[in-house]
């Protein structure tokens, strides 16, 4: 583990060492507790109600950060502030705010956290009672008055805690188009498009290659079959030739979709909720969000920041997502960053996200902007968007740590894990899975959709001991890593089974994606992908040592560019590439421009016996051509002997031939959640 890493831990234990039960005779003196049971109007310094019925707890968290302000007002602010929550739901009825007013100190921070074995709940939702009727079959039905008056509508519904499924079209996989018709028309296939009693209102997702767009019908000709949308300016049109063929597409919000139990479909025009229940309606706890947004940390302009606030060991849940008149283009790159994210930090310092757990929510769950925070241990999943988005527009790094994230880009599935938008930071040991997109992205260009300063694009970049798996799974072209631009170390992560929907634009374990440079990649391991690193676009200054690759589908690297770019100083020494595909190369090249500076004692191995081959320069195209050209001339074919491979254990037993070429052993011990659950 690195020297940085290890500081900064040394900081910030205990409140990472894992969930450890708390003795009652332990339990801290809170300022103020907030309870379900309890009343605004009382003074917030009881954790129950009294016997009499006359004091007690609050009965919300604006009550008391209100309490805090006249605690400073009053100028007595000289110790650190705790507001204990207990259990129980909090249906919001307006996110919460926190101003820079709300900020506490080093010396006396102000902590909002859990009661100690509790587990209070911050819901943006409201629940729907019914009554039910039965309407068709097993589908249920009731109306809902605000939506038929026009005061609400919503876009997901969860049940027992749940994301239930809007009705779409197809109900499994995809349709494709037949061809293009114009930037925002398409022919469609004969019998997948149809005039359905709600062609107004039915959303149709069409993928493009890395992201999507939701386009909204304005004509249908089912003679000539072609369906025409509402054009919202997609920087990637309807059969842009970037998605490698016909785009694949569903029809979401269609009442001819409920097929299946947890189907449900909205008639925003008659406020009838129609929905397939998993279970007897009655025994069914069925919610619908009326916020998009739970918490905001309202930092103002230059030194009006919200800081030493620090939020520990609550469930945030239930927000939705809003749709433009005009349907949403697309974010015109990869990450889908939709606003408003469920919870925004903006322009904060030295704040702490810990221990909570964000889910079901329609967008990102959490965006951070600013610097010296720490958003640790915390479970993040069934999200719209991604789980985390990033930036730092000053010297001390942010920590993102110990999270737990996964089941992502449920709405938009161009979405990542964590998205470093701007700026460095510390990402390390968290747990990433079964995300649409990749599963960290980092610092990519401003687009119209996402526009951003991107002034702090060198600031250094630490992505170390995370692991990551199961990623690229609605989408292509991306990685369990894919980062861009530079000054970052990658280093000591566990990678595998990263396999796009498609191989047009493949899933990578490693992407070194536009201009990434000055970046030091090293004990890392790669396991099963479509390809295990693509080294693209003008690449420049990146050193990638003692890695093990493994079991790359199509390649193991891919050195690529296009025809009027070239790769400047790559090296690729003392790594380990073994695979067994029978068609699989070992490198992909883009000709003589894209080859490595250097590349040499590294251990190369085909499982199956056949030869080594690189494709794509000629003169370059088996192992024996690759040394003639000056390149791996101390490197060897051999087995690497891996413990355990058929059990996914690459250590090296102790004569593996990688140690004379001066390979060092790679720990994996600690990588993602391992080391918190040694601490448990």
């Amino acid at each position: 583990m690195s020297h940085e890493i290890l500081s900064i831990i040394g900081m910030l234990s205990p409140a990472i060492s894992g969930n450890q039960d708390v003795r009652s005779d332990a339990i801290p003196k809170a300022t103020f507790f907030v309870s379900t049971e309890g009343d605004d109007a009382w003074s917030g310094q009881l954790a129950t109600p009294n016997a009499e019925g006359t004091d007690g707890p609050f009965a919300t968290i604006p009550r008391a950060r209100d309490a805090i302000r006249e605690i400073k007002a009053e100028g007595e602010f000289s110790k650190p502030v705790t507001v204990m929550v207990r259990h129980g739901i909090y249906f919001l009825e307006d996110s919460i705010a926190f101003k820079p007013e709300d900020s506490g100190t080093e010396e006396c921070p102000i902590t909002y956290m859990a009661y100690p074995g509790e587990k209070p709940v911050i819901s943006g939702g409201k629940q729907i009672k019914g009554p039910w009727k039965p309407y068709q079959g097993e589908i249920m039905v009731c109306t809902i008055p605000e939506v038929k008056e026009g005061k609400w509508y919503f876009r997901q519904l969860f049940v027992n805690g749940e994301r239930q499924t809007r009705a779409r079209i197809p109900t499994e996989d995809y349709y494709f188009t037949e061809e293009a018709v114009d930037d925002a028309a398409f022919r469609y296939k004969q019998g997948d498009f149809q005039r359905w009693r709600n062609l107004n209102d039915i959303e149709v997702v069409v993928f493009h290659s890395w992201n999507e767009s939701r386009f909204l019908v304005s004509e249908l000709d089912e003679e000539r079959r072609i369906v025409k949308f509402l054009d919202p300016n997609a920087r990637h049109p309807i059969g842009w030739h970037g998605a490698g063929g016909a785009n694949r597409y569903y029809i979401e919000n269609v009442f001819e979709g409920l097929q299946h139990p947890g189907d449900w479909y909205l008639d925003k025009h008659t406020g009838e909720l129609y929905y397939w229940p998993v279970d007897d309606i009655d025994k069914l706890a069925i919610l619908a969000p009326v916020l998009n947004q739970l918490v905001r940390f309202e930092g103002g302009l230059k030194e009006r920041h919200v800081q030493y606030v620090n939020m520990r060991g609550f469930t945030f849940a239930d927000t939705d997502w809003t749709l433009p008149e005009k349907g949403y283009p697309d974010c015109g790159d990869v990450g889908d960053i939709v606003y408003p994210s469920a919870i925004t930090l903006e322009n904060v310092r030295y704040c702490a996200f810990e221990n909570n757990c964000i889910r079901n929510v329609g967008t990102y769950a959490l965006e951070l902007t600013g610097y010296g925070n720490r958003i640790i241990g915390n479970d993040i999943f069934d999200t719209g968007g991604g789980a985390i988005i990033s930036r730092n527009y000053d010297e001390e790094l942010n920590v993102i740590s110990y999270n737990h994230i996964h089941h992502c880009g449920e709405v938009y599935p161009s979405a990542v894990g964590i998205n470093i938008d701007d700026g460095g930071g510390m990402i390390a040991h968290n747990l990433i899975h079964n995300i649409s997109h990749s599963g960290i992205y980092t610092r990519h260009w401003a687009t119209d959709h996402q526009a951003q300063e991107r002034e702090n694009q060198e600031q250094g970049l630490i992505i170390e001991y995370n692991e990551i798996y199961d990623v690229m799974e609605k989408i292509n072209d991306g990685g369990g890593l894919f980062v861009r631009d530079s000054n970052i170390i990658i280093r000591n992560n566990l990678i595998h089974d990263v396999y796009s929907y498609s191989d047009r634009c493949p899933g990578w374990g490693i992407y070194l994606g536009c201009e990434t440079r000055d970046a030091l990649v090293e004990n890392n391991i790669v396991y099963r992908a479509r390809e295990i690193i693509h080294v693209w676009y003008y690449d420049r200054n990146i050193i990638m040592q003692n890695n093990i690759f493994i079991d790359g589908e199509i390649s193991q690297i891919n050195y690529q560019n296009p025809g009027h770019l070239s790769h400047e100083k790559i090296k690729l020494l003392r790594n380990i590439l073994c695979y067994s595909g029978a068609e699989s190369l070992l490198f992909r090249l883009s000709g003589e421009r894209s080859l490595p500076l250097e590349s040499d004692y590294n251990v190369f191995f085909h499982t199956g016996g056949e030869e080594l081959i690189s494709r794509g320069a000629p003169g370059y195209d088996s192992f024996a051509e690759w040394q003639q050209q000056g390149l791996d001339v101390h490197s060897i074919v051999a087995d690497p002997l891996f413990v355990d491979p058929e059990n996914d254990d690459y250590s090296l037993r102790p004569e593996s031939p990688a140690f004379r070429l001066g390979f060092k052993p790679i720990d994996m011990s600690t990588v993602g959640l391992r080391a918190h659950n040694l601490h448990a």
